[in-house]
């Protein structure tokens, strides 16, 4: 024994000498040339290290290569199924692959956490995948001292509550992730709270600030002002781009990726060579995806391919994993089961659950397993309850990120036949025929042929559908309103649910009026037989409204009558109760006479209201002064129309004087009608050669319309459009010809957008637009330009004369006076432009005739132009209509 010890003290402690001695030398050849103490100890280690070092550092690396050559032969042997979910690590919350780029972005995030003085908002906006929920937990984490709170869908309430009480205490961030899709009001009360509450801070994440956001302000009517000030503050939307910075090219991502996904999954780094050139501006989602299926796949793809589709491909590996440990799968490989399996988690992403009833609606809903029985429902509702964690508030959830649940969920409704699409889709609950619209309708934007799925999904259940797309047809304009309505048209549906549903759409809506007009369509074509006189009549009230904000003038006209007559059959019978609405049905039907072309009727029918609600408001001032200053306004309109502007700037006067009493009383609820009468009353007084004063009234009503259109742009829209072009002319006629042309452009740019969105309803504004655009063109002496727009609002005035002349003769005639008084601005007289002339005098002759007071002096204005052509001489008169 003591032999065999000392033969290994020989053999180990002999080699263990040696870097003492090493390290004795070098401590001693330190001290001799003078180094302080702690230098002397330091070169005795260094000494150490580098005797043994070599040694040392040979066999770590020797061990390291044994276990990567371990590692990759076990990858070749590895079996292909997987026990666990890929996709999450796609995930933002498991941030596999370090965070880098957006600097300057999280700066000015954290910039303004720290202000006291900042607005508490920020919209982070960017298309799926582009890294929003990734960026907002790198801001909350480099937070110090902050509380950071991700706020579940369908808590704003509670969270404003909390908010309010000083559950959230002073350095909060809360962050509201799938912001578009959350209740408007809801969010609007939040952000009002948070400006209330002492250094709380809100993150909203969307993929744009469209309809939805702009509305937001006019949600919560209580503090409209406030949540609209927050809204359009400088820097509050901040848009999150594909592209992360210069640093990051998308080679450089994907290599980074691949080489943390093979770390987390124990995988070699697999060799990237021949990877496609993926464009500066993609998605990092997509480079992430890209580099995990190359890890997966062991080596980079050659070529395009379908990335997503290949993730989700390798996560079919896990679904068919638990789902055989599950017990769901037979002896054997089974392709229906494995069918089945993606069936059911396409229809999860699709649709969702609220409930474990609706979690087995899902399961049934798959067509493979249409005929399943109950033990085998029951089987698949547990293994896709345990598939994925459930969010809160949810009773399932789904493969993630979005962007895989989009595609996972399209492809799998595109694998099904037609029938079998609407098995999948009938019988939705509200909520899932909301989801179901918004999955798709995010998958429009990066999957081929969802269109048609939109289509199926809209026809399965009209009723169903056109409540959700009240819900979420303005985050998607222009999607599934016009395809809804034309659904509809053809729909049998019950009376009383067309009431209820036309109730709840706003009014005016861009995007949501035509599907307005298809409920009081039913609804005033299918009354039942003992429906009242005033319910038919309110009901024609509404029809009219819609009927003329679609465009159709003429069949807004009849409806309109048709409520009049209703009503006054009404008061005839009780005066006291139906007085007010027959007030209102005769001052609504003298707007849709005055649209047609028939002012004298028109001005009875709006006297004839003024004096009914003079009537009421001296019986309740209170209750009734703000429908006597809206028919006071009306009035004004119509007697200007008419030709007595004495009378009109009077009573135009008065209904501003109404409006700032009721304004300073109300100012949300009375400003946009404020807007109207501060609009008109600019006209009346340029009119009357009281120019300073109209550009001064312009400037106010342009202002107040910004305001609102700031609230809510589809409601306002239009208006803004309407006060920007009158805006222009008084510009125009105080001398300042740029600002003129400027405001001219801007209300041109507008309507062109109206109409673009419903040419029949806006088409007279665009054509009166571009007729006065030609003028403040010729004024700046851009004479190619003046010429062609004087041309283009000739055309779009014949169109609208073809289809009603008696309405739009009057504005044919004016643009075809303007013609000539453009040419003699720019000194380009031609035999064409005096034969149009020559029209348009022909038309004020006939229309003098009939109306002298409103004619006669245009057409002497046109005939002095056409005279100034013959001659050759400037012109004196103006032909600018408002």
């Amino acid at each position: 024994m003591v032999v065999g010890r000392w033969g290994r003290v020989r053999r180990y402690g002999l080699w263990s000498g040696v870097p003492a001695l090493v390290a004795a030398v070098a401590g001693w050849a330190a001290l001799a040339d003078d180094k302080h103490g702690w230098t002397v100890v330091a070169a005795a280690l260094a000494g150490a290290a580098g005797a043994f070092g070599p040694t040392v550092a040979d066999r770590v690396a020797a061990a390291r290569e044994r276990r990567q050559l371990r590692a990759g032969a076990v990858a070749v042997v590895r079996v292909a199924d997987l026990p666990v979910s890929v996709t999450r690590l796609l995930r933002p919350d498991q941030q596999v692959v370090p965070f880098f780029g957006r600097g300057w972005v999280l700066r000015q995030l954290e910039m303004w956490a720290g202000d006291p003085d900042a607005v508490a908002v920020r919209l982070l906006t960017g298309a799926g995948g582009v890294g929003k929920t990734r960026l907002a937990r790198e801001l909350a984490s480099r937070l110090a001292g902050w509380r950071c709170e991700w706020i579940s869908p369908h808590a704003e309430a509670e969270t404003t509550a909390l908010v309010a009480s000083g559950g959230f205490g002073p350095r909060s961030l809360l962050v509201l992730d799938y912001a578009e899709a959350r209740d408007r009001a809801a969010v609007a009360e939040l952000l009002w709270a948070v400006h209330l509450a002492d250094r709380v801070r809100v993150v909203l994440l969307a993929r744009s600030a469209g309809l939805w956001w702009e509305s937001l302000p006019a949600a919560f009517d209580r503090q409209a002002h406030l949540v609209e000030a927050m809204t359009t503050a400088p820097g509050v939307v901040v848009e999150v781009t594909a592209r992360v910075d210069d640093a990051h090219d998308p080679k450089m991502i994907v290599a980074d990726a691949a080489a943390a996904f093979a770390e987390r999954l124990g995988r070699p780094v697999p060799v990237l060579a021949g990877m496609r050139a993926w464009p500066v501006d993609t998605p990092v989602l997509r480079l992430h995806a890209d580099a995990l299926v190359a890890v997966l796949d062991g080596a980079h793809r050659q070529g395009d391919y379908d990335v997503l589709g290949e993730v989700l491909g390798h996560e079919s590996r896990y679904w068919r994993f638990t789902a055989r440990r599950a017990g769901l799968f037979g002896a054997g490989d089974d392709p229906t089961a494995d069918r089945a399996v993606r069936q059911v988690v396409g229809i999860a992403a699709l649709m969702g659950a609220d409930s474990p009833a609706e979690v087995e609606q899902v399961v049934r809903r798959a067509p493979l397993l249409a005929e399943a029985d109950a033990a085998r429902i029951a089987g698949y509702v547990s293994w896709l309850s345990g598939l994925y964690p459930a969010g809160q508030g949810s009773a399932l959830g789904v493969v993630q990120p979005d962007l895989l649940a989009e595609s996972v969920a399209t492809r799998v409704l595109t694998e099904c036949g037609v029938q079998e699409r609407a098995r999948v889709l009938s019988g939705s609950s509200a909520a899932q025929a909301v989801r179901v619209l918004t999955v798709l309708g995010r998958a429009r934007v990066h999957q081929a042929g969802v269109d048609t799925l939109i289509d199926a999904a809209l026809g399965v259940d009209v009723p169903g559908m056109v409540e959700a797309v009240i819900e979420v047809g303005v985050q998607f304009p222009g999607i599934f309103t016009s395809r809804v309505v034309a659904l509809l048209a053809d729909a049998t549906i019950e009376h009383g649910w067309a009431r209820q549903t036309a109730a709840r759409v706003p009014y005016p809506s861009l995007e949501l009026g035509q599907l307005a007009l298809g409920l009081t369509t039913h609804i005033v074509t299918g009354f039942p037989a003992d429906t009242s006189l005033a319910d038919r009549a309110h009901w024609a009230t509404w029809h009219a409204l819609r009927l003329a904000e679609s465009g159709r003038r003429a069949e807004a006209l009849t409806a309109s009558q048709e409520a009049v007559d209703l009503y006054r059959e009404s008061a005839g019978l009780n005066r006291d109760a139906y007085l007010p609405d027959l007030a209102l049905s005769m001052n609504n039907h003298s707007i849709r006479l005055a649209e047609s072309g028939r002012r004298a009727e028109a001005l009875t029918a709006s006297q004839e209201a003024v004096d009914l609600y003079r009537e009421s408001a001296g019986l309740n001032r209170d209750a009734y002064l703000p429908d006597l200053a809206m028919s006071v306004n009306n009035h004004a309109n119509r007697l200007a129309d008419a030709g007595r502007r004495a009378e009109a700037l009077i009573t135009i006067q008065e209904a501003v004087d109404l409006r700032r009493e009721l304004a300073r009383l109300d100012r949300d609820a009375y400003l946009p009608n404020l807007a109207t009468s501060v609009n008109n009353h600019a006209i009346r007084l340029a009119e009357s050669g009281r120019r300073a004063e109209a550009l001064i009234a312009s400037q106010e009503a342009v202002d107040l319309y910004r305001e609102l259109a700031g609230l809510n742009r589809d409601a306002y829209l239009p208006n803004l459009a309407t006060s920007v072009n009158n805006l222009a002319v008084d510009l125009a006629e105080a001398g300042r010809r740029a600002d003129a042309l400027v405001a001219s452009q801007e209300a041109v740019d507008l309507r062109r957008e109206l109409a673009g969105l419903n040419r029949d309803a806006y088409l007279p504004d665009l054509a009166m637009s571009v007729n006065n655009h030609a003028n403040r063109l010729a004024d700046s002496g851009r004479r190619a330009e003046a010429l062609i727009a004087s041309q283009e609002a000739v055309d779009l005035r014949r169109e609208l004369a073809r289809l009603d002349r008696d309405a739009y003769l009057p504005d044919l005639a004016t643009s075809l006076w303007n013609v000539g008084f453009v040419a003699l601005k720019v000194g380009c007289v031609t035999d064409d432009v005096v034969a149009l002339t020559a029209e348009g005098v022909r038309y004020f002759e006939t229309l003098a005739a009939s109306e002298p007071a409103a004619f006669a002096s245009r057409h002497e204005a046109a005939a002095k132009t056409l005279a100034e052509l013959h001659q050759s001489q400037n012109p004196a008169t103006d032909g600018t209509a408002r």
